[in-house]
C-alpha cells in the first residue's frame, strides 16, 4: 500500500498540474471539484483556493520526515500549519453568504486567517486525543504528543493549552466578524466541534454513547 506521503506526492503532481493526465481516481475527483467550483468563483480565488490545497499536500510530504524521537529540526510550527489543511477549509466558509466572499472582503480573509488557522489546527488536535490514543503510531507522531515529549511537560498540560488557544483563537474571529457575517463564523466554529463529536473517525461515542455518531 502507498504511504500517505506517496499519495500527497502523486496527487500533487497529477491534479494540481493541468499538463499531466490523471490516472487516479483522487486526482481526478480533485480535478472534477475545482471544474465545478468554477463557475462560482473569481479567478483570483479559485487560484488561491487551489494554492492553499497545493501547500497542505506540500505539508503532507515534511511531516513524513519526522522522527518518532520528536526531536527533529523538521517538527515546528511552521509544518504544522501547512500541512493542516486550515486554510483551506476555513476560506470554504466564504460560500456560505456573500457577505464572506473571499474577493469582495479582503481585508477581514487577511486578518481572519491566521485565527482561523489556529482555532481548526488546536481543536483538531485536541479532539483527535482519543483516536490517537488509540493507534500508537497516531499518537506519536501528534502534534500535542510531539509538544510534550519537545518541551517536556505532561500531556495533559499541552491539551489544555492547546484547547485554550483555540478557544482564543475562535473569540478572536469571532470579534474581527462584521454584524453579517458574525453568525455565520459562530456556526462555522461550533458545527466543527459538533463534526469532530459526532464523526463515527474520532470515536468520542465510545466514551459518551449519547453521541450518536452523524456517519451511521
Amino acid at each position: 500500500m502507498q504511504s500517505r506521503a506517496g499519495r500527497a506526492e502523486a496527487v500533487l503532481q497529477e491534479a494540481l498540474l493541468p499538463e499531466r493526465p490523471p490516472s487516479r481516481p483522487a486526482s481526478r475527483y480533485l480535478r472534477h471539484v475545482f471544474a465545478q467550483l468554477a463557475p462560482f468563483c473569481e479567478p483570483a480565488f479559485l487560484a488561491v483556493y487551489r494554492g492553499f490545497l497545493r501547500n497542505a499536500l506540500i505539508g503532507v510530504l515534511m511531516e513524513a520526515e519526522f522522527t518518532p524521537e520528536a526531536s527533529d529540526g523538521v517538527d515546528c510550527d511552521f509544518v504544522r500549519a501547512y500541512n493542516g489543511f486550515s486554510q483551506f477549509w476555513f476560506v470554504s466558509l466564504q460560500f456560505t453568504h456573500p457577505g464572506l466572499d473571499a474577493c469582495g472582503n479582503r481585508a477581514f480573509w487577511s486578518a481572519a486567517l491566521p485565527s482561523g488557522v489556529t482555532f481548526l489546527n488546536d481543536l483538531n488536535d485536541v479532539l483527535s486525543c482519543y483516536k490517537e490514543a488509540l493507534d500508537g503510531t497516531d499518537f506519536a507522531g501528534s502534534r500535542l504528543y510531539r509538544i510534550s515529549m519537545r518541551e517536556g511537560i505532561p500531556y495533559q498540560a499541552v491539551a489544555r493549552r492547546t484547547l485554550a488557544g483555540g478557544l482564543a483563537a475562535r473569540d478572536r474571529l469571532l470579534a474581527l466578524a462584521a454584524d453579517d457575517q458574525h453568525p455565520h463564523v459562530e456556526r462555522y466554529a461550533a458545527g466543527y466541534v459538533y463534526f469532530h463529536l459526532r464523526c463515527r473517525r474520532y470515536r468520542w461515542n465510545d466514551i459518551y454513547p449519547g453521541l450518536t455518531p452523524t456517519d451511521t
